[in-house]
């Protein structure tokens, strides 16, 4: 029976740009298995976990010389990182581990991401809309947006008022915030209503000028590092909601 943790600490909360993450030292805190994988909790972890609809990171555990791919993260009471169907002998609690993020995934994802902000802020901006929903991806991302009328949408002016936050180099930020300073700024586009009613203190993502967003996802420092993004698809999610998908070129 594994023993029960409070909930670990998100410490790439605590990291902005989100990109090029270092490798750190840790220590095995406990492990459970579920059906044939091992899950492995850290004392201190770096990792992010799915979530926000961002993909989990994936890296590397090394434990007294033997080498694990991590191929997932969640959180929940604690967060924990799967290795695959390792015999649970090999990671053994009170271990010292050194810890790897994926890189090119890690930075990928946070550049996916920060475009998602653009993005969202775009529409809203330009037609009014709403994201209620993303999925973000490493080849697409898609981002569900609700319109009182979604015949104003126009593909082509999105996608050249982000490629213009693109271009402009806008500083990406992170700060706390407290909620009652976010209500009434109109770069907030979220509902903030929405929120737990207990959640005072926010982690807020920040492109000058575009937009601001709670947000515990990770991000690039500024907007040049996005690139390009494409608009590959607009499909109909019902009444007043597209589906709209991107790429990075």
């Amino acid at each position: 029976m594994p023993k029960v943790f409070l909930m670990s600490e998100l410490l790439h909360l605590l990291q902005h740009p989100g990109t090029d993450p270092k490798s750190f030292k840790s220590t095995i805190s406990s492990t459970e298995k579920e059906d044939e994988d091992t899950w492995v909790e850290l004392s201190s972890s770096f990792f992010y976990p799915t979530g926000g609809g961002q993909p989990a990171d994936h890296g590397l555990l090394e434990c007294e010389g033997n080498s694990f791919l991590i191929k997932n993260v969640k959180k929940g009471k604690t967060l924990l990182h799967n290795i695959g169907p390792i015999d649970v002998g090999l990671v053994r609690g009170g271990s010292a581990v050194s810890a790897s993020i994926d890189i090119d995934r890690r930075n990928l994802l946070s550049k996916m991401h920060t475009a998602q902000h653009l993005i969202s802020a775009g529409a809203d901006e330009l037609f009014g809309g709403n994201t209620i929903g993303n999925q973000i991806g490493i080849e697409k991302t898609r981002i569900d947006i609700g319109f009182e009328d979604r015949s104003k949408f126009d593909k082509e002016s999105l996608e050249q008022l982000v490629n213009d936050g693109i271009e402009q180099q806008l500083p990406v930020t992170m700060s706390q915030e407290n909620l009652s300073n976010l209500t009434s700024n109109p770069l907030v586009r979220v509902n903030l209503e929405l929120l737990p009613k207990n959640v005072t203190e926010l982690r807020v993502i920040t492109i000058k000028g575009r937009d601001i967003c709670p947000c515990a996802g990770t991000h690039v420092q500024n907007t040049k590092e996005i690139g390009e993004i494409q608009i590959n698809k607009v499909k109909s999610k019902g009444a007043g909601k597209l589906r709209v998908e991107y790429s990075l070129l």
